[in-house]
């Protein structure tokens, strides 16, 4: 049992060491509803984010609180629309009083939060301060909003400043007019305009249990911006809450936020699982797809070693020379996850007989049957019809199955082009397969 801790801790190092380094320097703006911040584990979810502060992220915090405004109306009923509340002279007082008295707390959270550490002068420095200029939301519908307004600019000089110093800075649902009226704001809306204004590297919402799913209710892990904008365009109703979390990632990622993070605050580590593993635990919506399938690179060869050695190995591969990838990877594709090998594939052309070799097809272990292995058969199938040839064949020993699923039908060997017929190892005895493209 030790040693499978043993083995599952160095394979959780080996695989988020490459993300603390990228994420390095880089701005992260986190927004934390009320409900996160009164529930029994937000201290565990602080000491992440100081943790995450630590490693060296320039981190921002807006946080909401809701339901804080609700206890502290008690028995006065709160007023609504359109899932806005209607801020009176009563509710805004409750607002100024609970604004100040969740900071401090997640303040004093935080710096207790590396407490622990055996690090000297491990602590996570804080810094908060009027940052958001409002104006009122107004007369909507006929409803008077009063003292509920919307964010109309961010002092992203001041924010920048204390994140240079290395201070997480948090950020209450609080604007100021420059009359000096005050306005109480989404936490939601201040989050959004705040990771636009810094053109932050991450939003990472925290949503109370709301997740956005498929039609058969499986978590969606990524959604580029324009598969975003169709699920919300589509013809299935999504629920209010996913709807409105869904237009704030995709406006947020419109306007300049690389990639924004929808995560369950209830489960256990989720940041830390979804910055640190390459998979996550959430869903991401990013302006580029987060699976690309591209040409091979000099800078891949490491990662396509990586993945045919123990192949190679298995016996399910034919072992190359690794000084013959450098001058041959131009034939090859690459699957690519969040800037990770995860597969690869060659196309060897053989223009005399108007036919090409599927060479090295192979995937990470931990993706195969996710679908990438398919989406390189494609594009090795579209590379081959780019060359003007539209016979493509393979040969295989352990996964004749996976191949004729996919159209390609078993051959004989003198159906192969010559001088893959001179090399043909029959002592490997390879099983021969061909597939008409186009």
């Amino acid at each position: 049992m030790k040693n499978k801790d043993n083995n599952q801790f160095a394979a959780w190092f080996r695989q988020s060491s490459p993300y603390i380094q990228a994420h390095r320097g880089k701005t992260f703006v986190v927004c934390l509803p009320g409900e996160a911040i009164s529930s029994k584990g937000f201290n565990r979810l602080v000491r992440d984010l100081a943790q995450i502060s630590h490693l060296g992220i320039r981190l921002v915090v807006v946080h909401g609180i809701r339901p804080q405004i609700e206890a502290c109306l008690g028995k006065i009923h709160s007023r609504y629309h359109n899932d806005i509340r209607i801020t009176d002279d009563t509710s805004m007082t409750c607002v100024r009083q609970v604004a100040g008295s969740v900071r401090l707390d997640i303040e004093s959270q935080l710096s207790r939060a590396l407490a622990n550490l055996p690090v000297p002068g491990a602590y996570a420095r804080t810094a908060s301060g009027n940052y958001i200029t409002a104006r009122p939301y107004g007369v909507h519908e006929g409803v008077d909003f009063c003292h509920t307004g919307i964010v109309r600019r961010v002092d992203t000089g001041a924010i920048s400043h204390q994140l240079d110093a290395g201070a997480i800075t948090l950020i209450s649902p609080i604007g100021f007019s420059p009359t000096g009226e005050v306005f109480n704001l989404s936490a939601e809306e201040v989050a959004e305009s705040v990771a636009i204004a810094l053109t932050a590297d991450k939003l990472i919402i925290f949503s109370d249990k709301t997740s956005i799913r498929d039609s058969r209710r499986r978590l969606i892990r990524q959604l580029t911006l324009h598969e975003a904008q169709t699920l919300l365009l589509g013809k299935r109703k999504l629920p209010q809450a996913a709807t409105r979390l869904l237009e704030m990632a995709t406006q947020a990622t419109d306007s300049g936020v690389r990639r924004v993070h929808i995560l369950d605050w209830h489960q256990e580590g989720a940041i830390l699982h979804e910055l640190f593993s390459r998979d996550g635990v959430g869903t991401l919506i990013s302006a580029e797809p987060y699976d690309t399938i591209r040409a091979a690179r000099a800078e891949d060869i490491s990662g396509i070693v990586q993945i045919i050695e123990i192949l190679e190995t298995s016996g399910a591969l034919v072992k190359r020379q690794r000084d013959l990838l450098e001058t041959e990877i131009d034939h090859f594709l690459v699957a690519i996850r969040d800037d990770t090998v995860i597969g690869c594939a060659a196309v060897y052309p053989h223009y005399k007989e108007g036919m090409a070799e599927l060479a090295c097809l192979a995937m990470d272990k931990e993706y195969q049957g996710s679908g990438s292995g398919e989406q390189l058969l494609n594009a090795a199938q579209a590379r081959t019809q780019s060359l003007g040839i539209n016979r493509l064949f393979v040969l295989t020993t352990q996964t004749a199955h996976w191949f004729r699923e996919r159209g390609f039908i078993a051959a004989k060997i003198t159906d192969l082009p010559m001088a893959k017929r001179r090399l043909y190892n029959y002592r490997r005895n390879a099983k021969v397969f061909i597939k008409e493209i186009g």
